[in-house]
């Protein structure tokens, strides 16, 4: 288990509903899950699932934060009741969250556990095999940046390396995932809820030469 998100019963100003509304139009928020970071504890990586308007299972992965990184990335503020003005980033945007969604994959990870008790709508778990121990996973650093792609490079043993880390809005199963594409072997699964029998594809992972 990647760790354990620390929750909060209170009150949140625009809700995580209205954000999602305002953001992709997903008009009911089924629940998420979630990373941690890692390496400092300070930012909050959620994923939202959401049926749209056609009824098709979506994801709207976000990251929580006390100061703004990048007007850019920006989804909007909200007032949390305990912890404050906190900035919502789309996680392909923030290096950190970035960072998690990586470490988790390579290291056939599972996503975060609530301290509430409260199990994750998704299941998620990574699908490579390196030791987290041996992995030396450094900084991130984002170079195009979209809603559902971030191109970047990463440390890893010191030594920066080329990625494409995608995390597809609709989540559908992995073996069809679109026209003339293929999942790579590195990604991010869960099963699907509302048909046990279909793994989805939740992100996927490709280093790049």
């Amino acid at each position: 288990m990647s760790g354990t998100a620390k929750m909060y019963d209170t009150t949140l100003k625009p809700t995580k509903q209205e954000i999602a509304q305002a953001w992709i139009g997903a008009s009911e928020i089924l629940g998420s899950y979630r990373l941690v970071d890692t390496v400092e504890g300070e930012v909050g990586i959620e994923s939202l699932i959401a049926h749209e308007r056609e009824g098709r299972l979506i994801q709207i992965p976000l990251s929580y934060r006390s100061a703004e990184i990048s007007p850019e990335h920006t989804i909007s503020t909200l007032e949390h009741g305990v912890l404050g003005k906190r900035w919502v980033t789309n996680a392909l945007g923030d290096p950190v969250a970035v960072r998690e969604y990586i470490r988790t994959i390579l290291t056939g990870d599972d996503g975060a556990s609530r301290d509430d008790g409260v199990a994750s709508y998704l299941s998620v778990k990574g699908t490579g095999t390196f030791d987290a121990k041996d992995l030396g996973l450094g900084e991130v650093t984002l170079i195009e940046v979209g809603r559902q792609r971030v191109i970047g490079s990463v440390e890893i043993d010191g030594e920066g390396k080329y990625f494409k880390l995608r995390i597809p809005q609709v989540l559908q199963g992995f073996k069809h995932t679109g026209r003339g594409h293929s999942a790579t072997h590195l990604r991010l699964v869960a099963q699907n809820p509302e048909k046990p029998e279909q793994e989805l594809l939740i992100a996927e992972f490709n280093w790049v030469e």
